[in-house]
């Protein structure tokens, strides 16, 4: 086996494409000029190949040039390898010049619901070949070792070994359901919400100040939160249940505005803005599945723009419109 294994590492296809090629040609001379080699490097690849098989290959001579027994079966096996080799390759090109096969992409749950609606349904409208695994992680997957293909990612991005292209930016905005801000009175300036309950969207309960920036200003003011939790639709059903004040990232809002299950308050104030990235593994080779989504996705660098006064719902393009007006 050990024999094996060194041949194996030491007869490459390169040394079999010559010694083939000059088979059919019955000439080193030819098989130089046709694979645009050294004469030499032909001769040196043929002697090569003999002294790993123990065995003459060929008998040359000045004049002509015949193929041994020996040859002529190294001839017709390597003939089929390296027909089956070359048919592999324009297989896997072809297949790699398809928009079909498993992308992976990795996101935060905060984000999983419109990437789908926005993003992966109309790519997989139009290549229906295509198949999408979206993996929701609240941490920064290692692309490498889980072998997965992009991801969106908000924040900073500490791995340098990756591509990281800035198509946007999201900001979280203040908002209250209609009944507490009937009960309580309504916010007026960021200072008031310490006389209000908030709902915190964070992984670990622990008093975390609020800071809200408008125009030049910034202020941070110390809350008083009676519910910690890392989903941010329950953070939203919290607010619409009237637990308290809470910060909801623009991308996740939407219908909860149009139909009133949540009101903004502070309009002229919101959270710093953080940056939205589309995070990919180097290199030029990627199979054009994995090209045609990047593409994709910065072509709808608009999409990722969620200031402070962008509501997913304006326009009536609500998804769930239908289905609230028919509860209504």
């Amino acid at each position: 086996m050990k024999d094996i294994v060194r041949d194996l590492e030491t007869i490459d296809f390169r040394t079999l494409t010559i010694f083939v090629t000059t088979c059919r040609l019955m000439s080193l001379t030819k098989c130089a000029e046709l694979m645009q080699l050294p004469k030499s490097t032909v001769s040196k690849a043929i002697v090569k190949l003999e002294d790993h098989m123990q065995a003459r290959l060929l008998e040359r001579s000045t004049r002509k040039m015949h193929i041994t027994d020996a040859g002529n079966l190294v001839f017709e096996r390597a003939a089929i390898l390296i027909d089956d080799f070359q048919s592999l390759h324009t297989d896997v090109l072809e297949m790699e010049q398809q928009v079909q096969g498993l992308l992976r992409v990795s996101a935060p749950p905060a984000m999983g619901d419109y990437l789908v609606q926005h993003v992966f349904s109309p790519f997989l409208r139009q290549w229906p070949k295509a198949k999408i695994s979206l993996e929701v992680s609240y941490g920064f997957d290692d692309l490498f070792a889980e072998g997965i293909d992009m991801a969106i990612r908000v924040g900073r991005i500490v791995d340098d070994r990756l591509v990281a292209r800035e198509i946007g930016y999201t900001t979280r905005v203040v908002v209250a359901s209609p009944a507490y801000l009937k009960k309580h009175g309504t916010p007026r300036k960021p200072e008031d919400l310490k006389d209000h309950k908030c709902v915190e969207y964070q992984y670990t309960p622990g008093i975390s100040p609020w800071t809200l920036v408008s125009g030049g200003l910034s202020e941070s003011i110390e809350v008083d939160c009676n519910f910690f939790c890392s989903s941010i639709e329950a953070v939203k059903r919290a607010a619409v249940e009237g637990l308290g004040v809470a910060q909801v990232p623009v991308h996740n809002l939407g219908c909860e505005l149009k139909y009133t299950d949540l009101v903004q308050i502070l309009p002229e104030w919101h959270a710093v803005p953080m940056p939205i990235y589309l995070v990919y593994r180097p290199g030029a080779n990627k199979p054009r599945r994995v090209r045609e989504l990047l593409s994709h996705i910065v072509s709808l660098e608009k999409h990722f723009h969620f200031g402070s006064e962008h509501h997913l719902c304006q326009g009536g393009e609500c998804p769930d419109s239908e289905l609230v007006e028919k509860k209504a």
